[in-house]
C-alpha cells in the first residue's frame, strides 16, 4: 500500500497499487541473500543483499481451482524488494524493482505474452540512518516517491542479518552457505548467540539453480542486459533463505453492485518456487 507525499497540514491519500484493483490475485513471496562487492567511497567491500521477490498475478476468472483451468490472461506484478547492509548490520541502501508482464492462456497452459512489452520501473528507499531506523525499528520502509511498504516475514531475515554481522563478524550470508555448520554453531555458542537469532538451522542452505540466478538477476534490475555475476559480483550465493515460497489469494466480494476491498485468505507455505514457476511460463525468453 502506498502514500502520497504529505503536502502541509494534510493527511497523505491512500494510493492503492495497480494489483488491488482486480477481482482475483494470487500473491507468491520468497526470500534470498548473498554477499556482493559493492564500492563504497572508492574501495570494494563485502555487503550483504538481502532479496524479498513477490509476484502478484492477477486475473478476473474465478474458476481455478478443481477440475477447470481458468484460460483468462494474467497480468503480472513482479517486485524484487532489496536491502544492502554492511558487516557492521548497517542498512547502507534499498530499492525495489518492478517488473509488469502479461501471461497468455495457449496449449493448457499460461505462457509469457511477447506481444506485450515487459515494463520496469526503480523505486529507491531513503537513504543510510533513516532508512535503518525505519527497517529495523518501525518495520516498514519508505520509498523518495513517498510510498510506504510495510515489512512482515522480510524483518526477521533483516534483523537476522543484522545481529549477525554485527556480532559475530561473520557474514550472514556465508552462515547460510557454509558447510563447517559445527564450527560456526561453537562460536555463536561463545559470543552467547542463540542460534534463533541469527536463523541459524542445521544443514546447509541450498544454492539456487543456473536458470534461477538468471531470472533473479532479470527481477532484480532494469538494464534490458542483465548478468548477476558482473552487477553484483557475488562472493556467495545466492541462495533460498526459506526452502519454500509463501502463497495469499486476495479476491473483491461483489454483493448487490458493491465491490469490497480485496481480502486475503491467511499465507501459508507451498512447495513452489517462484523461479522456477517464472522460467516454465517462458520469461527466460526475455533475458538477452
Amino acid at each position: 500500500m502506498g502514500a502520497s507525499i504529505i503536502l502541509g497540514n494534510y493527511e497523505p491519500d491512500i494510493v492503492p497499487e495497480p494489483w488491488e484493483e482486480y477481482q482475483f490475485r494470487d500473491l507468491y513471496r520468497s526470500y534470498y541473500t548473498q554477499s556482493i562487492s559493492m564500492k563504497i567511497n572508492g574501495l570494494f567491500h563485502c555487503i550483504t543483499a538481502l532479496t524479498s521477490l513477490e509476484l502478484n498475478k492477477c486475473y478476473t476468472d474465478p474458476v481455478e481451482k478443481g477440475e477447470y483451468q481458468s484460460t483468462t490472461p494474467r497480468n503480472c506484478y513482479l517486485s524484487a524488494l532489496t536491502i544492502y547492509m554492511d558487516n557492521k548490520g548497517r542498512i547502507i541502501k534499498g530499492e525495489k524493482v518492478n517488473t509488469t508482464f502479461r501471461l497468455k492462456y495457449v496449449n493448457g497452459k499460461h505462457i509469457l505474452d511477447s506481444s506485450t512489452k515487459i515494463r520496469k520501473e526503480l523505486e529507491r528507499c531513503v537513504d543510510k540512518k533513516e532508512l535503518h531506523n525505519l527497517v529495523i525499528k518501525n518495520k516498514q520502509i519508505t520509498f523518495r516517491n513517498g510510498k510506504i511498504y510495510l515489512l512482515e516475514k522480510f524483518h526477521e531475515y533483516i534483523k537476522q542479518a543484522s545481529i549477525c554481522n554485527r556480532r559475530t563478524y561473520v557474514n550472514y550470508t556465508y552462515l547460510k552457505v557454509s558447510e563447517n555448520r559445527n564450527e560456526l554453531n561453537n562460536k555463536l555458542s561463545l559470543l552467547g548467540i542463540t542460534t534463533a537469532a541469527v536463523g541459524f538451522v542445521p544443514g546447509k542452505a541450498p544454492v539456487i539453480a543456473d536458470y534461477a540466478i538468471k531470472i533473479l538477476g532479470f527481477a532484480l534490475s532494469t538494464e534490458p542486459r542483465f548478468s548477476l555475476a558482473e552487477y553484483t559480483f557475488p562472493v556467495n550465493g545466492p541462495v533460498y533463505l526459506d526452502e519454500q515460497t509463501f502463497y495469499q489469494h486476495y479476491k473483491r466480494d461483489n454483493a448487490n453492485g458493491y465491490v469490497s476491498p480485496q481480502k486475503g485468505e491467511k499465507p501459508k507455505k507451498i512447495e513452489t518456487d517462484i523461479l522456477k514457476e517464472l522460467e516454465d511460463y517462458g520469461l527466460k525468453t526475455a533475458i538477452k
